[in-house]
């Protein structure tokens, strides 16, 4: 079966691919933290920040149209907690209504969102995952979340598997659209994916068993922090926390 991974374009060759996890990871989560913390309603910083973020888009060369994509399967969520906000200040203070300080703040939560995910989505895009989780075990992240971090990563194309196989299936046995009994035929399609999803993970972990898995993973490689992992994560944050404090 075919799956969408998240780290689909972390073999490019590129200067922040070859830069060491943790570096990406220190930075990137500079990063955000300080685009999370630009105060409620500006919006003229958010123009330097995506410039910013282009650039790092431009250099990494991972294709826009893919972290576009990403950035279009969580718009509903953010849309709908940025239409919610004036509603909520409209409730609670009537006399004021929808002033232009209320949509400048549902905006900037708007674009807070947006910048969250696309550097996220650049992350994940830009090393393998499992040296992703290496560069947090590295720096005394505890092991229990990496361990589950990287169980979760490889059961979920189980499950994605079994939902593919499953609606081959049905699809073959009811071809064109479903005109009665539909919510019935897909809470059993559901029920189906869940237990040969269970079935296939157990035969899995009894796998790992059998081959030693005593709840690590073998560490494959050695990561070494260079100079220039140094130079750009100070950059990195250096730049966003002038544009956070300068404009």
């Amino acid at each position: 079966m075919k799956h969408d991974y998240p780290d689909r374009y972390s073999g490019l060759d590129s200067p922040l691919h070859r830069l060491d996890p943790r570096s990406k990871l220190f930075g990137f989560t500079a990063a955000l933290l300080i685009i999370v913390s630009e105060p409620r309603g500006e919006l003229v910083p958010f123009l330097f920040y995506f410039a910013l973020i282009a650039a790092l888009l431009l250099i990494s060369r991972v294709p826009v149209m893919f972290i576009l994509r990403r950035c279009l399967n969580a718009s509903p969520f953010i849309l709908l907690a940025a239409l919610l906000l004036p509603f909520s200040s409209l409730l609670s203070d009537r006399e004021a209504g929808l002033t232009t300080e209320v949509w400048n703040f549902s905006l900037s939560v708007v674009l807070k969102a947006l910048a969250a995910i696309i550097l996220l989505v650049l992350l994940t895009s830009l090393d393998k995952f499992h040296r992703l989780l290496k560069g947090l075990r590295s720096t005394g992240f505890p092991a229990v979340f990496t361990v589950l971090a990287a169980l979760m990563y490889r059961y979920i194309f189980i499950l994605n598997d079994e939902r593919l196989r499953t609606q081959m299936a049905r699809l073959s046995r009811t071809p064109g659209r479903l005109r009665r009994g539909r919510f019935r035929v897909i809470g059993n399609q559901a029920a189906v994916i869940f237990l040969r999803s269970w079935e296939r993970a157990h035969l899995v972990h009894q796998a790992m068993l059998a081959r030693g898995f005593d709840g690590s993973f073998p560490e494959y490689g050695k990561l070494v922090f260079v100079p220039m992992d140094i130079i750009f994560c100070c950059s990195l944050t250096f730049l966003f926390l002038l544009i956070r404090i300068g404009i």
